[in-house]
């Protein structure tokens, strides 16, 4: 049985094989070579980001990537409760190159983790209320 923490640490090379997103619920296939398995995962969630530049790329370069899982509270800073860009424009910037701007005017108590795939740059990201909603299916 494979579980969420032990993915995280054995994505290091994972290939990103295919993905889609329909009705909240954003499907990705990995195939993990360091454990040699495929994995599909299925998430609940209401905002996501695509790197379409990378994602169109069928060269494995571009979709070799690891997952990777903030806390937003770690991340970001809130204002009554809601999370807010940085004032400080480089910060700012920053900030939307990891798509942490997903983020923005949500609620930090509904909010609370973002999940990306990691590559060059970051090729999809998406927010999540809790991990627990992360569903893991090995496929091999």
């Amino acid at each position: 049985m494979i579980d969420l923490e032990y993915l995280t640490q054995n994505s290091g090379d994972a290939i990103l094989q295919e993905y889609s997103y329909s009705e909240e619920n954003l499907t990705i296939v990995l195939t993990l070579d360091e454990i040699e398995q495929d994995i599909k995962l299925t998430i609940k969630t209401e905002a996501v980001s695509f790197d379409i530049f990378s994602l169109e790329k069928k060269h494995t370069p571009f979709r070799t990537c690891r997952i990777k899982i903030e806390n937003l509270s770690d991340v970001l800073a809130t204002e009554k409760g809601y999370y807010t860009p940085n004032s400080n424009f480089e910060k700012l910037m920053d900030e939307t190159r990891k798509n942490y701007n997903l983020a923005y005017g949500k609620k930090s108590t509904e909010m609370k983790y973002i999940f990306s795939l990691v590559g060059y740059g970051r090729l999809l990201s998406c927010l999540l209320s809790d991990i627990e909603i992360i569903k893991i299916e090995v496929l091999n």
